[in-house]
């Protein structure tokens, strides 16, 4: 595994690069997603004629953690292209490339964790000791995005068509992802089933549902290890089979 100084050091500057002569830095991005969630949540928890205060944090973690998911896998699909120069460059491990990627993703989700202490500020839920339950819960996440974006990557490496797919591929998973709508509302509904299909559901509610003190089933936990096994093994495979003809893709 490539040393955590490299990726780590590397995260950190694409984000001063990226928001250097700002005056907040990254947390534009963290004020503009708080904006998306109090506009949308306040609309939509009226079209369901939802209680606010019922509604709002979990919609608010749930697009948070989102986010996190959706922008890794994004970036993690062009990986390898975008870094292509530097692959072509540096003699360093494909692997530093992904970590870097995700290590800055981590950083700007742990702005937008601010959200969720000023919520629960204004709209305060029950404090219990499950809440540490996010931490492995985040750890099978990042086992996920972690395979994901180093199977991805390589295959939009290879076939660059790809990656358009996966962009509106997320896009269409989001509104089948229980974020902007509840699992209640679907219960005893045929549609249910898209709740235990959905393995994207399975994985933020792992984070997701501590981190609000609601309990989790333990069939997502183990569905969320199942997930985590069956993509690290797939990104152990196309990593030490195909890294070498990466550079050759690009």
């Amino acid at each position: 595994m490539a040393r955590p100084d490299r990726w780590g050091t590397l995260a950190l500057m694409d984000i001063s690069l990226r928001y250097r002569r700002t005056v907040i830095g990254p947390l534009w991005i963290t004020l503009t997603l708080a904006a998306t969630i109090a506009s949308v949540g306040t609309v939509y928890a009226a079209l369901f004629k939802q209680d606010l205060a019922g509604f709002l944090p979990p919609f608010a973690v749930g697009l948070i953690v989102w986010t996190l998911i959706a922008t890794t896998l994004q970036e993690g699909s062009s990986i390898f292209v975008s870094s292509g120069h530097l692959i072509k460059a540096v003699p360093a491990p494909l692997i530093v490339h992904v970590l870097q990627m995700i290590a800055r993703n981590v950083l700007i989700f742990a702005h937008h964790l601010v959200i969720v202490v000023l919520l629960y500020i204004v709209m305060p839920w029950p404090l219990h000791g499950s809440m540490l339950l996010a931490v492995p819960g985040f750890a099978i996440l990042l086992i996920v995005m972690l395979g994901g974006s180093v199977a991805l990557g390589m295959l939009c490496a290879r076939f660059r068509d790809i990656g358009t797919a996966i962009v509106s591929g997320l896009q269409f998973i989001f509104f089948l992802t229980p974020i902007i709508w509840t699992e209640d509302a679907l219960r005893g509904t045929a549609f249910h089933w898209l709740i235990r299909a959905n393995p994207f559901a399975t994985l933020l509610d792992l984070v997701r549902r501590p981190l609000l003190s609601q309990p989790t089933d333990p069939q997502q936990w183990l569905l969320g290890a199942i997930y985590a096994i069956v993509v690290a093994v797939i990104a152990f495979g196309c990593y030490a089979k195909y890294r070498h003809r990466v550079a050759y893709w690009l």
